[in-house]
């Protein structure tokens, strides 16, 4: 009787064991999914609006270089789009990135 009590808190406990590995494996999994879509929505962006060396100025994804620089100084904007900009404003495509110069350049 002994013997087959102590089987059976054996198997409980290996039983336990397993769904904490079980449970913390998803948990783990799910977030590195969800780290690796953030990644790769970040990794599509065509294009970011960002500031070079005073002004705003357009970069195309890939290019250390600015491919168009715009006459609009990133001191004269309010302190949150001034923050937004040296930050980098991200476009996943072309007429999205239109509409935001076009935001800051009219």
């Amino acid at each position: 009787m002994i013997k087959f009590l102590a089987k059976c808190i054996a198997v409980v406990m290996i039983v336990l064991v397993l769904s904490v590995l079980i449970t913390f494996i998803s948990v783990t999994s799910k977030r590195d999914v969800s780290q690796k879509e953030s990644t790769t929505r970040e990794s599509r962006a065509l294009y970011t609006l960002s500031d070079y060396k005073g002004k705003i100025a357009l970069y195309k994804s890939g290019y250390a270089m600015p491919v168009e620089i715009y006459d609009v100084y990133v001191d004269s904007l309010p302190q949150e789009e001034r923050a937004r900009i040296e930050s980098g404003i991200s476009a996943q495509s072309d007429s999205e990135i239109i509409k935001i110069i076009e935001a800051y350049t009219s």
